[in-house]
Order: structure tokens, then C-alpha cells, then sequence
């Protein structure tokens, strides 16, 4: 590689640093305030070793987030923060990195910058610089978050620098996916599937015990390898490093490869002469997210109903333990064990973190259709930029209620296959269904950014949804009451509230608010300048 190739990369970094001054803060501290709520949650209850040592004994929690390592505080601390800390900085890191160079690319800025004197090395390496140096900053918040919980300096930096590096991994698979697929969605969906496939090393990893190789695979598990607290192994931070450089350096190389605006897997052109249907914009927007649509039904399907099925196992002896701990733990009593994990599960493939994914991504492809001038073509017909907006907003609402709905009957037959009664599909199914106005609300609002701010609707409608997610877990910790939950519309849908109890008129109001907020994003596409 020639030294020229790389010129200018500071100067980007710098610019990149700009542009990303509000949203890169955002999954940044989110590890840190996730460790720092589960310092408060442990150390709110009276006996905590009791509640690790039933835990660490149960099927269920051994499958999902493992036994925990080593047995004590601060293995509990870790057992639940680093799984969630690790989602925020490897998807932060990587959805950075591909903003900054496929999306880039895309818009046609790449263009202009290499119309000055800039190096063709110098974008991808920018931007990998900046998504590593936010995860290790990120890292290094974490570790202060775990030293001011009172945690020894050594272990508190071993987490630390684990954490970092998956998000560094990532960062590195998000520059590799830029390169080979054409378009930013593409590469920002592989992403998702591939965190979710890295969920199966993990469960792996952590039935057999949670020292197997299964956790070289799964990168929110590689504090299973080094162990912080406990056997404190800093020997596998230099693998760690080797094999986050193996992506970048292979995309780096593929940039060589290929041509700038196109991607080594190129899109195939459409069939010539379409069918008599297709004819509508309602039609053109189903036909590009149908694919999308049944991937996540097939997904929930998988993961609903395979959790479905183990629901019986769940010990009735964990709900006694955790209503010493917070007003959550007091109303999951209430629901009991099963229906309080089904509940969650839920509300988590469902809303908060799953399904909201989706509604977000579906918005946001108007914007993609905007900059690739494809909206421009469409609206040059006899089509008003109201319908075409309406149609893919449709789809999106569409998709969403039949995700749930997969999800929903998978979930509930298997809980009530494997507990013989079949009474438990329908309760299920209006769990899942109860969601809707909740994801419908996200739809809205980034309907609504999309269409009076198109150039901040990605970032906006992402911070939203992660302030949500951190209201959330914030509530959970016990650092904020639930009339603040009540801000976001998570609240009333709840999976601590059983579905009998589920009040339909705050859900009414959600869905008209929705049907508002989705007329004046219509209305704000209808008065701006197309992009």
C-alpha cells in the first residue's frame, strides 16, 4: 500500500468527529450507565448471593445469559451489563463505521472528497479509527463506572478492554460488509442478522458450561474467556486485537477490487416487463421490503417458539428472591415465573430493542429511495408525493403487525405445547399483538422526522429509540420511577402488566397520536424540496 493512499485521514477523522458529535456520546456512555444500574441493582438487595447462587443453578438463565463468573458481586454485576453493553458498542461501532463509508458512498460524498487531495485509504480508515476509538473509550467509561462501584482497578480495566474490543470486531465486520454490498441498508441489515447469529455460539457456549470455544464466536461472550474478577486472563486481549484487524485489513484490500458506488456483490436489474399488480406505489414498496419482512417473521418464529418451549422449566422459586429488590420484581410475582419470562420475551423481540429495529429501518428506506433520485422518478408520474410516502409507511405498518403476529402464535403454541393447555396461544398472542400501537408509535415519529428533517431523521429517530431503551433500563434499576417510564410509549404495554389488565383506551390514544403524527410527516414531505 502506498503512504499517499492514506492522506488526508486525520482531516476526515476530524470531520467525521463533527458530524458525529451528538450520536456518538450516545453508545458510548450507554455501557457505562448500563453498569452503572446493575451496581445499584445488586447492591439493592439484602441477600445477594442468594439470588446469584438460584440463578446461576437455573436452565434457563444458564442458556441465555450463562452461570455466572466468578461467583460473587462482581460476576454479577457482569453476567447481565456486559451482555447488554457489548450489543450497544459492537452495533454503535459498526453502524458508525458503515455510515461513514458505504452510506457515504451512496450519497455521493465520497465523490467530492476524492475530488480533493485525499487517498483512497483515507474514508475506511477514518472511519474505523473513530468507531475503535469509541469503543475503548467506551471501554475505559466502563471501567471508571466499575472502580466508582467500589471493583478492583485490574479486573474493572480487563472488562474494560474486552468490551472495547468487541466493538472494535465489529467495527472492523462493518467496514467489510460496506464493501460488499451496493447499498447501506443491505449492509446495516447483515449486521443485525449477524449479531443475532452470534446469539447461537453464545447459548452454546453457555450450556456447556461457559468455557468452550463457542465463545471465540460470539463476541458479547468474551468476557467468559478473559474473566475479570475472577481468573483476570489478560493473554486473549491479543487475539482479541489480531482478529478484529483480520476485517479490516481484508476491506481495506477489497477496496482495491472494486469500483467507487458499486459493491463486489452488484444488484441485479429487475425483470423487464412487470406484472399487471404492479402498478401502484403500494406495490413497489411491498415488492422491496417483502424479503425483509418475512426474514424477521421466520426469525421470530425461531426464537419464539423455541423460548416457548422451555418456559416450563423456569425455577417458581426466583420470583420470592427478586421481590426484595424493586417494585419490577413485586409485579412479575404477580404474573409468576413462566408467564413473567414469556412477558419479557415479548416485549423484547417484540418492542423495545426487536421490532423497533424494524419500524425504523422500514421508515428510513424513504429516505435511501430519496438520495438514490429513485422517489424522483416515481413522483415524476402521475403519483403525489403524499401516496408514496402513505405506501411505504403502509408496508411498514403491515409488516409490523404480521411479526407480531409470528411471533405471537410461535411463542404461544410452543409454551402451550410443551405445558399441555392450549389456553396459553391466545394469552400470548395478545401480548404480542398489544405492542403494536407501541412499534406503530416509532413508526410515526420517524415518519415525522423523515418528513420535515430528512438529513437528521436517521440519527433522531435512532437517539429516540435509545433513550427510550435507556428510560427503560434505567426503570429497571430502580434510578427512575415509572411515571417517567410513562414518557415513552413502552410504558403502556408493558410485560410487568398481565394482559387482562392491559387498559385499551391508552392504546387507542397511541394509535390516533400515530395516525396524526404520521399526517404531518406527510405534510412536511409535501412542502419540502426533494433531496
Amino acid at each position: 500500500m502506498k503512504r499517499n493512499n492514506f492522506q488526508g485521514t486525520m482531516k476526515l477523522l476530524k470531520l467525521y468527529l463533527r458530524r458525529d458529535r451528538f450520536i456518538l456520546p450516545v453508545w458510548i456512555l450507554l455501557p457505562m450507565i448500563l453498569l452503572v444500574g446493575q451496581v445499584s441493582f445488586v447492591g439493592a438487595m439484602e441477600d445477594w448471593r442468594e439470588f446469584i447462587t438460584e440463578l446461576s443453578s437455573s436452565p434457563l438463565t444458564q442458556a441465555y445469559l450463562g452461570s455466572i463468573v466468578p461467583l460473587s458481586k462482581e460476576g454479577a454485576v457482569l453476567w447481565r451489563a456486559m451482555l447488554q453493553g457489548s450489543m450497544a458498542v459492537m452495533l454503535g461501532a459498526s453502524l458508525t463505521t458503515i455510515r461513514h463509508t458505504r452510506t457515504e458512498e451512496t450519497s455521493g460524498r465520497t465523490e467530492l472528497i476524492f475530488g480533493k487531495s485525499v487517498g483512497r485509504y483515507a474514508g475506511i480508515t477514518a472511519a474505523l479509527i473513530l468507531s475503535c476509538m469509541g469503543s475503548l473509550v467506551a471501554g475505559l467509561a466502563g471501567v471508571a463506572a466499575l472502580i466508582g462501584g467500589g471493583f478492583a482497578l485490574d479486573g474493572a480495566l480487563l472488562a474494560g478492554l474486552t468490551l472495547g474490543f468487541s466493538g472494535c470486531l465489529f467495527a472492523g465486520i462493518g467496514s467489510l460488509f460496506a464493501q460488499v454490498f451496493e447499498h447501506s441498508g443491505a449492509a446495516r441489515s447483515s449486521i443485525f442478522a449477524l449479531y443475532g447469529f452470534t446469539m447461537v455460539p453464545m447459548v452454546l457456549n453457555n450450556i456447556a458450561g461457559g468455557r468452550t470455544l463457542w465463545a471465540w464466536f460470539a463476541p458479547e461472550s468474551w468476557f467468559r474467556i478473559t474473566e475479570p474478577f475472577g481468573g483476570n486472563y489478560f493473554w486473549p486481549l491479543i487475539f482479541f486485537v489480531l482478529i478484529s484487524l483480520v476485517p479490516m485489513v481484508v476491506s481495506i484490500k477489497l477496496l482495491e477490487k472494486r469500483d467507487l458506488g458499486f459493491g463486489l456483490l452488484r444488484q441485479k436489474d429487475g425483470k423487464p416487463n412487470a406484472k399487471p399488480g404492479f402498478s401502484t406505489p403500494i406495490a413497489l414498496a411491498w415488492n422491496q421490503h417483502k424479503r425483509g419482512i418475512m426474514i424477521w417473521s421466520l426469525g421470530m418464529i425461531f426464537l419464539g417458539g423455541s423460548m416457548g418451549i422451555v418456559a416450563p422449566n423456569i425455577s417458581e422459586s426466583i420470583s420470592p428472591l427478586l421481590t426484595e429488590i424493586s417494585s419490577w420484581a413485586a409485579t412479575m410475582q404477580n404474573l409468576g415465573d413462566q408467564e413473567g419470562f414469556i412477558a419479557a420475551l415479548i416485549y423484547i423481540l417484540g418492542l423495545m430493542p426487536g421490532l423497533s429495529v424494524f419500524a425504523i429501518s422500514g421508515v428510513l428506506s424513504l429516505k435511501e429511495q430519496e438520495k438514490e433520485h429513485y422517489a424522483e422518478l416515481v413522483l415524476s408520474r402521475a403519483v403525489s408525493r403524499g401516496r408514496w410516502m402513505a405506501s411505504y409507511l403502509a408496508v411498514v405498518f403491515i409488516g409490523s403487525a404480521l411479526i407480531l403476529l409470528s411471533l405471537g402464535i410461535s411463542t404461544g403454541l410452543g409454551w402451550s405445547i410443551a405445558a399441555g393447555d392450549l389456553s396459553y396461544l391466545i394469552r400470548v398472542l395478545g401480548m404480542s399483538l398489544s405492542k403494536l400501537p407501541s412499534v406503530w408509535m416509532i413508526v410515526s415519529v420517524s415518519a415525522m422526522l423523515y418528513g420535515w428533517v430528512p438529513r437528521f431523521s436517521g440519527i433522531l429517530s435512532w437517539m429516540i429509540l435509545g433513550i427510550f431503551i435507556l428510560i427503560e433500563m434505567m426503570w429497571e434499576a430502580g434510578l427512575v420511577g415509572w411515571s417517567v417510564l410513562k414518557l415513552t410509549p413502552f410504558a403502556y404495554a408493558h410485560y410487568t402488566i398481565p394482559i387482562e389488565k392491559v387498559a385499551i383506551f391508552p392504546l387507542l390514544v397511541l394509535i390516533l397520536i400515530a395516525i396524526l403524527t404520521v399526517w404531518v410527516g406527510i405534510k412536511g414531505f409535501s412542502k419540502r424540496s426533494i433531496q
